[in-house]
């Protein structure tokens, strides 16, 4: 009797233990792992939210004056050519590409940050902040050359840059490059090249000089020129102008707000800054006698 009550107790005592290692079994495999996916999110989403071409503004209550940007300089360039097909030796407009090209290099080694114009405009208007070192970069009339030369080479370093452009003469077909002729961009290249290039106005046909040497943007009637302006407007969609020549008049200014223009550039020498009139703003020109000194200069 005593085995068989020993035997009964020992085969109670397993049917537990059985029991209790099937219960721990079931509630074990219920148990969800992390996922691997769900921890590695936010990590892709940071990365995806990296631009390293669009500028992000200063948060101002992190930095101090002395990190962000007080006054800009605005750059103008207009045509460009290699130097061994430069048959225009005397013409001060033609930068050589070997110059552009090292001009390019040492914004890009200086940490130098190039903006849009609707940026700029933030900046004058206390809207934004931005690094100390910040550039903008333009280019007038529209010359076959910024698409040919320029583009690449902003490209290369991640820049942008905007294009005042004469409207009339944007080309509907796109021809091969031609260095002994003066030709303008086509709407084909405009197209191609939008990801580096802005492209805003500088008058639709007024471009010119009258017999006294003032430009037809002041001395022609102000009929004329509003229907001009308001042309040029249409085809470029993007309300910022350069003075042909650098001439204008009050006048001139009033056509321009008064049609919608946020901003006009002039080619007096100098930087913008909060509070600069924006009808007025300077730029700092560059010429195939500027030196790499003197672009340092500029850019102070």
């Amino acid at each position: 009797m005593i085995k068989k009550a020993i035997l009964l107790i020992v085969l109670i005592i397993s049917l537990i233990i059985s029991v209790n290692l099937a219960v721990r079994s079931i509630y074990t495999s219920n148990i969800e792992e992390p996922s691997v996916e769900s921890s590695a999110n936010p990590s892709a989403i940071t990365e995806v939210e990296k631009d390293p071409q669009s500028p992000k503004p200063v948060n101002s209550n992190n930095t101090d004056d002395t990190e962000v940007a007080q006054h800009i300089p605005v750059l103008m360039y207009h045509h460009l050519l290699k130097n061994d097909e430069n048959i225009f030796k005397n013409n001060s407009s033609i930068l050589s590409v070997e110059s552009f090209q090292e001009h390019m290099e040492l914004l890009y080694k200086e940490g130098y940050t190039t903006l849009t114009l609707k940026q700029l405009e933030n900046f004058l208007l206390k809207k934004e902040q931005f690094p100390k070192k910040s550039v903008v970069i333009t280019f007038d009339d529209g010359y076959k050359s910024n698409y040919k030369y320029a583009y690449q080479i902003l490209k290369q370093y991640g820049f942008v840059a905007s294009i005042f452009m004469i409207t009339d003469k944007i080309s509907d077909t796109t021809v091969p490059f031609d260095p002994t002729q003066l030709q303008y961009l086509s709407w084909e290249e405009m197209e191609l090249s939008k990801d580096v290039f802005e492209f805003v106005g500088h008058s639709h046909n007024l471009h010119h000089l009258d017999n006294n040497g003032k430009s037809y943007l002041i001395s022609k009637p102000k009929e004329e020129i509003t229907e001009d302006l308001r042309k040029n407007l249409e085809i470029i969609h993007n309300p910022y102008f350069a003075y042909p020549y650098g001439h204008y008049n009050s006048e001139t200014i009033e056509i321009l707000q008064n049609l919608g223009y946020k901003m006009a550039f002039t080619i007096n020498e100098g930087s913008v800054k909060p509070g600069d009139h924006l009808f007025e703003l300077k730029r700092h020109s560059i010429f195939p006698y500027t030196t790499i000194q003197n672009f340092l200069e500029k850019l102070k």
